[in-house]
């Protein structure tokens, strides 16, 4: 046993140099004050809450503004079917006004008297004039 503990290597013994501390300093420590909040908890809360309260006022506002709207759209629709109906019985008068009979009486009652048999007057190419029909004058029938 005795030629075993000759074979290991020797540990290298430390020395103290003086350029290498034997102990190391640590520096000195010291209790630091509890770090208070730069805001009050309490005005934060106020303020949160007050978001809260204007953001649930503004939603009401929205909704009540989009009933009245949603309301007013349906007066809407309903007004625009009753002027369709309008429409569409005035544009039966007028079809109705513009058929030959009603013209015709019309124009009896605005004193207006048919017309006859019209008349044409033809050029030629010479310069001569042809009439062709029987033309009778509106008053003499």
């Amino acid at each position: 046993m005795a030629s075993s503990a000759a074979a290991r290597p020797s540990l290298p013994t430390t020395t103290a140099t003086p350029t290498t501390p034997t102990r190391r300093s640590r520096p000195a420590l010291r209790l630091v004050p509890n770090a208070t909040p730069s805001m009050p908890r309490g005005p934060f809360i106020f303020l949160v809450l007050g978001l809260v309260i204007l953001g649930t006022i503004a939603l009401l506002v929205l909704n009540t503004v989009i009933a009245a709207d949603s309301f007013r759209a349906g007066e809407l629709l309903q007004q625009n079917a009753e002027l369709a109906v309008v429409e569409q019985e005035l544009q039966r008068m007028v079809a109705e006004g513009l058929s030959p009979q009603e013209l015709a009486q019309a124009a009896r009652d605005l004193g207006m008297i048919p017309a006859g048999q019209p008349g044409f007057v033809i050029v030629g190419p010479d310069g001569s004039i042809v009439i062709s029909g029987n033309p009778v004058p509106a008053g003499t029938r």
